[in-house]
């Protein structure tokens, strides 16, 4: 979800023009919102987590020390935020800085209202389908399952 955090900024720096570019970029995701996202992993996410939901922040930070596995699950979770975002949003910005277009060849159906319909719909049945699963192996841990791992 970190490439989301650029949306403020830009929407105010750009007088609303653009709300989404670098992040929302492969080149932006893949570089400065894996760095970011693994700064965030593992100086933030444990004290948040750890406070929120009473979970032993030791156990979260030995969970999310820096590490190759950590950078990779970074890259990998902000690339593949720009693809499905490519799939179904009405501005794409997948090749900035090298244009402010947005590169659309991934919409589904070419239509941008549909499409949010079908990848909304399914990115909600795998969220409940993982939380009946979850919940299947009783409350207990709930949270350090879902959250630490």
């Amino acid at each position: 979800m970190l490439p989301d955090i650029e949306k403020v900024f830009v929407f105010v720096m750009t007088g609303g023009f653009y709300h989404k570019l670098v992040l929302h970029s492969f080149l932006g995701a893949g570089t400065l919102g894996t760095f970011l996202s693994v700064l965030v992993t593992v100086f933030l996410y444990p004290t948040f987590v750890s406070f929120i939901f009473k979970i032993d922040k030791e156990n979260i930070r030995e969970k999310c020390r820096f590490s190759l596995t950590l950078i990779l699950t970074c890259f990998f979770g902000c690339a593949s935020h720009v693809l499905v975002d490519s799939l179904h949003h009405e501005f794409n910005p997948l090749v900035y800085p090298f244009t402010n277009e947005s590169f659309d060849m991934f919409l589904l159906f070419g239509d941008w209202n549909h499409a949010t319909v079908l990848i909304q719909t399914v990115l909600l049945t795998l969220s409940i389908l993982t939380l009946f699963l979850e919940l299947r192996k009783g409350t207990k841990g709930f949270w350090k399952r879902t959250l630490v791992g």
